[in-house]
């Protein structure tokens, strides 16, 4: 925690490309909260700024202990979210938005949230199973909102591919029938036609003959988790921005920079 109201100041907007008068706004008015919060007994909890960092830190915690497992998964910052949060929103929002939907998750008409929804086999990869009814209904409270936001970005950042599941310990048989083929045989007994002829090597496949038969395991292809996109501030507006806007990413940069340099954290 900052111990002196030194440690809160906020640095003036960079000249940077990319820089914009919404972002100035941003700065001037955490500089404004900061001031007022400087003869706080503990300023940094004073901020009204840092209001969902608590429930921020537990969300992301959760998705990172869920998803640590599938490869090439780097741990998400929460900080990171705290200052997509100072971008989405922010307390300067208009009608309460900070303390409702501070990631602006599902919003009316949202098709990305909607088309992680219906696509129930990838959103149950991305969202632990306790987040699931936040994520399900984000705009009840801010947390279960935030909840949304990282699981849509999260969504986004995955990249999914099939893997083929065996049953190995559930060896079955087949008997050909004419106008058989390996293909209709695999789709017929669910199965796939190389597990055919895997455990068929002695049998004559090619061409089949009628009445004899053939082994093989159930088997059947689910999706899966093979990667990730890299997840920093400046791929946020690929990955969130509905506008994919660049300026979008050079936004969340400078908080998430702003954020780290001054510790207005905790």
């Amino acid at each position: 925690m900052p111990q002196s109201p030194a440690d809160l100041m906020v640095p003036a907007y960079p000249t940077q490309p990319g820089a914009n008068w919404r972002m100035k706004g941003l700065a001037g008015a955490l500089q404004a909260d900061v001031r007022a919060a400087e003869k706080a007994p503990n300023p940094a909890r004073a901020l009204s700024w840092n209001a969902h960092d608590q429930d921020t830190q537990n969300i992301v915690s959760q998705y990172n202990d869920y998803l640590r497992s599938t490869p090439g998964y780097q741990s998400l910052d929460w900080q990171l979210i705290k200052a997509m949060l100072w971008v989405e929103t922010s307390p300067t929002a208009p009608d309460d938005q900070w303390d409702t939907a501070p990631m602006q998750s599902a919003n009316k008409g949202d098709v990305g949230w909607r088309d992680m929804m219906n696509n129930a086999n990838r959103m149950s990869l991305i969202v632990p199973p306790n987040l699931r009814s936040a994520v399900a209904f984000p705009n009840l409270r801010a947390t279960d909102n935030i909840a949304a936001g990282v699981a849509y970005l999260l969504y986004r950042a995955a990249t999914f591919g099939p893997q083929t599941q065996l049953d190995k310990n559930n060896i079955k048989s087949v008997v050909v029938s004419r106008g058989d083929s390996l293909y209709s045989i695999a789709r017929k007994v669910g199965t796939t036609e190389q597990i055919l002829r895997d455990m068929n090597s002695h049998a004559p496949l090619y061409p089949l003959k009628v009445g004899i038969k053939l082994n093989y395991v159930p088997a059947n292809t689910v999706t899966i988790i093979i990667g990730w996109q890299s997840i920093n501030p400046q791929s946020t507006y690929r990955l969130y921005n509905a506008n994919g806007l660049g300026a979008y990413g050079d936004e969340v940069q400078f908080l998430y920079d702003l954020i780290r340099k001054n510790k207005i954290l905790n």
